[in-house]
């Protein structure tokens, strides 16, 4: 993305004498059309500077170029940015209840603060113990943005927790005085979903300077269509890339499976002269028939395998809307009272496979550590007696049946997120004897609501299919479906809020005359409130008694408060040289206290040449349910092996298993140490390049040791061996995974960023654009002591690492002539490396497969030729590339075949935009 390169140039706007001057004196004698400079200020500094080009590398998204991108959501905007790493997508099934987060460097949307025109928002209310916290970058306003600020550094010492990774900023534009209505509309080639369809609306009026006011008001909505995984079957692809292998399945199928035999009624019709109207046939588009042993006459043992990834969305239905107003009032000619308001709505229609069912599947009884009992009685209909009498068994007479089934008749599970956000923020800001302030009042809420459909309550489960009027096998009667019905757990399940009220601010002013310039200081204050109210509104979800859900949900009321205060002092110690330092110390009523140090150093010899470099420290703070929550029980998030189960074979062997997480009041904050170092470079007029090194390094980290690393990884698995709490005859009950201060991070690379422009007689002018970054290393110790493992290149642990390609760019040309332009990008993923043990625990075959790199080629053009009117079209994909294939299923999706957190489903992809001036 295209960055201030021009490393002279100042940032001119025209004043009128008024707003230059700071007294009436001074105003006559200036001439009222003479241009000043204008202090700014820069993401990641207090003080407001001429010279754009600072110490630390910040990439810039403007405004043009959002709106050449064509892009319609935060998240695809960032999936530019190189730096940003894997974000955690509202568009993948399961993946932190449809919200889109962050994630710079690849580590963790926690590590990456975001920021609205300089300002916290409040974080998405649903949390866990060890899980994301963060910002949902749907809170943004999309149609107020004016530019983004991508700061690819630490800045604890200026903003405080969660600045490791990096800062990103949405500015808003501010002395908007037009009116614009703007209409989208786009749809795939295929013809399988995944439409989008919006509208968005920006009007502003008066003129500060002249009117004494500006008044902006925008509105944007957004509207997209589902995409069934079946119509695509990218999980289908393995048969070819992986010989050997089959779509990921699960045990439990429909028809459904006698656990103590290990066979599905429905694999034997037609067998034999089998038929029976209860059982139904295992249906080739959903199952796969699997063979494991013989039947005492000597038939194969056969099972009907559920190939869950069938029933997905590779997208949900999505709506999103928001809206954003700002009145700025002129108080005098350098001061001014601003006040903001945002509201925020996004609605997620997820569905994920029909409910798994078996004893592995239900709620662990604490006290017993075992598992409920799903059975039907042998004196059922359903039950299969002479199915087992023909296969050599001698049926029980009496007693219960264990079984294994999907409940495919009541359908999918259905996710229904409504988030919302509303944030007020009022203040003042300008100047007065020569300090430049900015003071502010901001109250931010999140809303969170999540309601269940085809989810099934365990305690009705169990009582009804003891009746034995529910058929696991194939199609109950009326009554038996009636009586399946009844037992859905569906409504609203949670509604939470988390509220942040911050009450800032910050003045800078340039002191004494320096060799090469103004020495400059700004200090500041950060008086901070944050409160979580989660909260389950239905009892059996708070207990974790809803079969196949995201285990037992405690409520969650907790608060702290931060005290901070910061100073920043930069000096122009010779010609060319300016020196930096910032220091930030926060105080937190519930842990603890952190000071953090920045000091920075840049160089410009020449005006072509600008070194560059910072070193600073930051930090993480704990959240509120890492140090609050009571415990709650989760599963792991992929399918996995017990490798000292009790009976080879046993489907009991091969799970998602219970995870117990528990908080800890004794937490600290992560820690970290950043480094970075650069040159940026304009040799000609036409050529701008820049190359920045990083290195951050993290002590401390708040995380778990989650059950996928400790089954997928042997010497884990012999660390926290007595982690795992096992039933009395031997199989997992669950895995203790609290949360902990684990072991250190290590991550380094280079970013690049080129850009050229020539303006070229009777073509246009024309701009070629390259940002791309190199993890060159991304090391992480799971347990406190552990070895380093090196994860760059590879598809991370499959729970707490997810992949970190070695080499991402955005890559654009840009040719804008008089009332047209037109855009070619590509955005490009370097692939990885899936290890064997992944591999195998996914689609069942222990080799390591490498993911094929992405690579995406974007088109759009505009004109602008018709009074009032611009219009947009563009193709998205344009070489209807698939999403590479990737054996590993989730990646923090119950997506299968690829990998949604990097790759956009959709093949080629036409749009359309349409653009009315109106003022």
């Amino acid at each position: 993305m295209q960055r201030r390169t021009r490393i002279h140039r100042a940032i001119t706007v025209a004043f009128s004498s008024g707003m230059a001057l700071a007294s009436a004196q001074q105003a006559a004698a200036q001439d009222t059309t003479q241009q000043q400079l204008e202090r700014v200020e820069i993401t990641g500094s207090s003080i407001r500077r001429v010279d754009s080009e600072t110490a630390l590398p910040v990439t810039i998204i403007t405004k043009e170029q959002i709106e050449r991108s064509g892009a319609t959501n935060i998240e695809a905007l960032l999936q530019r940015v190189s730096a940003s790493t894997g974000l955690q997508s509202d568009t993948t099934q399961g993946a932190g209840y449809a919200t889109s987060n962050a994630n710079m460097r690849g580590l963790g949307a926690n590590s990456t603060l975001v920021l609205l025109n300089g300002r916290r928002l409040a974080n998405h209310p649903f949390g866990s113990i060890g899980g994301t916290v963060a910002v949902d970058l749907n809170s943004i306003p999309f149609a107020a943005l004016e530019r983004i600020e991508v700061l690819r550094d630490g800045a604890s010492a200026v903003y405080g927790t969660d600045a490791v990774g990096g800062v990103i900023n949405f500015i808003t534009r501010r002395d908007y005085k037009s009116g614009q209505l703007t209409l989208r509309y786009g749809d795939t080639q295929a013809n399988v979903g995944g439409k989008e369809s919006g509208l968005s609306l920006a009007y502003g009026q008066g003129d500060l300077p002249s009117d004494g006011y500006n008044l902006l008001f925008t509105a944007n909505y957004q509207d997209n269509t589902r995409i069934r995984a079946i119509d695509q079957g990218y999980y289908n692809r393995g048969i070819t890339e992986i010989p050997g292998s089959a779509p990921p399945t699960s045990g439990r199928g429909f028809p459904g499976r006698l656990v103590d035999f290990g066979i599905s009624p429905g694999a034997y019709l037609g067998t034999n002269g089998f038929n029976d109207p209860n059982f139904a046939p295992c249906d080739p588009k959903f199952t796969v028939v699997t063979t494991a042993g013989t039947t005492p006459n000597g038939q194969p043992k056969q099972a009907c395998r559920f190939i869950y990834s069938a029933t997905l969305d590779n997208m949900p239905d999505q709506t999103k809307g928001d809206l954003f107003g700002r009145l700025t009032l002129r108080l005098d000619p350098q001061n001014e009272f601003f006040t903001e308001a945002s509201y925020a709505r996004n609605h997620n229609i997820g569905r994920i496979a029909p409910v798994p069912i078996d004893s592995t599947a239900g709620h662990l009884n604490p006290d017993t550590a075992s598992y409920p009992s799903f059975a039907i009685p042998v004196t059922s209909p359903y039950y299969p007696a002479a199915l087992l009498a023909t296969l050599g068994y001698a049926p029980p007479a009496s007693g219960m049946a264990e079984i294994s089934m999907r409940a495919v008749p009541v359908g999918n599970r259905i996710n229904d997120n409504v988030n919302e956000q509303v944030r007020a923020v009022a203040g003042l800001k300008g100047t007065v004897q020569g300090w430049d302030y900015d003071t502010a009042l901001t109250v931010a809420r999140g809303k969170g609501t999540l309601s269940y459909s085809g989810y099934i309550s365990e305690p009705k489960f169990i009582a009804a299919l003891a009746t034995g009027q529910i058929n696991p096998f194939g199609p109950s009667d009326a009554a038996g479906e009636a009586l399946l019905r009844s037992t859905l757990l569906e409504g609203t399940m949670r509604k939470s809020t988390s509220t942040t009220t911050v009450l800032d601010g910050k003045a800078s002013r340039e002191f004494v005359e320096l060799p090469g310039g103004q020495l400059a200081a700004a200090f500041g204050f950060d008086l901070r409130h944050e409160q979580a109210k989660d909260t389950p509104v239905n009892d059996e979800y708070r207990q974790g008694l809803h079969i196949g859900g995201e285990g037992s949900v405690p409520e969650t009321r907790a608060s702290r408060n931060v005290i901070a205060v910061f100073t920043e002092v930069t000096a122009p110690f010779a010609k060319g040289w300016e020196a930096g330092l910032a220091a930030r110390y926060d105080r937190y009523n519930d842990f603890g206290s952190s000071f953090n140090p920045r000091a920075s150093l840049r160089w410009q010899p020449a005006k072509e040449v600008l070194l560059r470099t910072a070193a600073g420290t930051g930090f993480r703070a704990p959240s509120l349910w890492d140090v609050n929550s009571p415990p709650s029980m989760t599963n792991t998030a992929n399918s996995l092996v017990d490798p000292n189960c009790p009976i080879a074979g046993d489907s009991r062997c091969e799970s998602q298993f219970n995870e117990r997480f528990s908080s800890s009041s004794d937490l600290k904050a992560e820690k970290s140490k950043q480094f970075s170092a650069g040159i940026v470079l304009e040799p000609v007029k036409w050529l701008s390049t820049s190359l920045d090194w990083w290195l951050i390094k993290k002590t401390d980290q708040i995380s778990v040791v989650t059950g996928d690393a400790i089954l997928t990884d042997p010497a884990l698995l012999a660390k926290f061996g007595n982690r795992i709490h096992r039933t009395a005859d031997g199989f997992i009950s669950y895995i203790d995974t609290p949360v902990e201060n684990l072991g250190d991070l290590r991550t380094s690379g280079i970013d690049i960023d080129v850009t050229t422009r020539w303006a070229l007689p009777s073509v246009g002018k024309l701009t070629v654009a390259l940002n791309g970054t190199y993890v060159d290393t991304w090391k992480r110790q799971a347990s406190k002591d552990g070895p380093l493992t090196d994860y760059a290149g590879t598809a991370g642990d499959g729970g707490s690492v997810q992949p970190h390609p070695r080499w991402q760019h955005s890559f654009s040309i840009d040719l804008q002539r008089d009332t047209w332009g037109a855009t070619l990008e590509n955005v490009f993923v370097k692939g990885w490396t899936e290890s064997a043990d992944l591999v195998a625990a996914n689609i069942g075959v222990a080799q390591e497969y490498h993911v094929k790199d992405s690579s995406r080629w974007n088109l759009s053009g505009v004109y602008t030729g018709l009074k009032d009117f611009s219009v947009r079209l563009g193709v998205r994909n344009l070489f209807d590339e698939e999403p590479p294939f990737t054996a590993v299923a989730s990646y923090g999706s119950h997506a299968t075949g690829y990998a949604a957190s990097f790759a956009d489903p959709r093949g080629r992809f036409y749009y359309a935009s349409l653009s009315y001036q109106f003022k």
